[in-house]
């Protein structure tokens, strides 16, 4: 199967038109750019504290039953153990769909408008797909530009000596807050 086969990327489609269907069917609320911008950004914020919080306290967390591990293990813990492997590199739709549904009501409860939440909605998803993105670049490529470059070493770091920190792929901004962040240091060659 190729890297990034239909099935694989089934998550990206389908939060993809999702957006444009809820941004289609929510009654126009009078928001300014500025409050659109923000309500998006702040979906995107969202979604780096979302990523960290499943990444650090769901998927290395230690299951005691049996069904526990092996969920953690199909999850998650089996992309540790072969980082390479494509099969497990993207979240699958029966992972990310009761996250994202969770989100979804949440968020209009939160703010009383469908359309304020389809705009937070909006940004979790466009942080969901740059993080889809960022870490099939980690795993898969060599990035020209040092940003890139950096979240790449970043990442790659966690799987090969850090696996207890370093859980932001999209960002090591939680991982500063939270106390798991590690600053990438030297030139010391990591497995790619």
């Amino acid at each position: 199967m190729p890297v990034t086969g239909r099935k694989q990327l089934a998550p990206v489609y389908f939060y993809s038109t999702l957006v444009v269907c809820l941004l289609s069917i929510t009654p126009r609320a009078n928001f300014s750019w500025r409050h659109t911008v923000l309500l998006i950004s702040s979906g995107i914020l969202s979604w780096t504290l979302t990523e960290y919080t499943l990444h650090r306290f769901v998927f290395h967390y230690s299951a005691r039953s049996l069904f526990g591990r092996k969920l953690l293990h199909a999850a998650h813990l089996s992309h540790h153990e072969n980082p390479r492997a494509t099969s497990r590199l993207f979240s699958g739709l029966v992972i990310s769909l009761p996250i994202a549904t969770a989100y979804l009501l949440l968020a209009w409860i939160a703010t009383g408008s469908l359309r304020a939440a389809a705009y937070l909605f909006t940004g979790l998803v466009a942080g969901y797909c740059c993080y889809e993105w960022l870490h099939f670049q980690a795993h898969h490529r060599r990035p020209r530009l040092r940003l890139f470059r950096y979240l790449r070493r970043y990442h790659l770091l966690h799987h090969y000596q850090t696996p207890e920190q370093r859980f932001g792929v999209t960002s090591p901004l939680f991982d500063l807050i939270l106390g798991t962040f590690r600053p990438v240091r030297g030139h010391k060659r990591v497995k790619a």
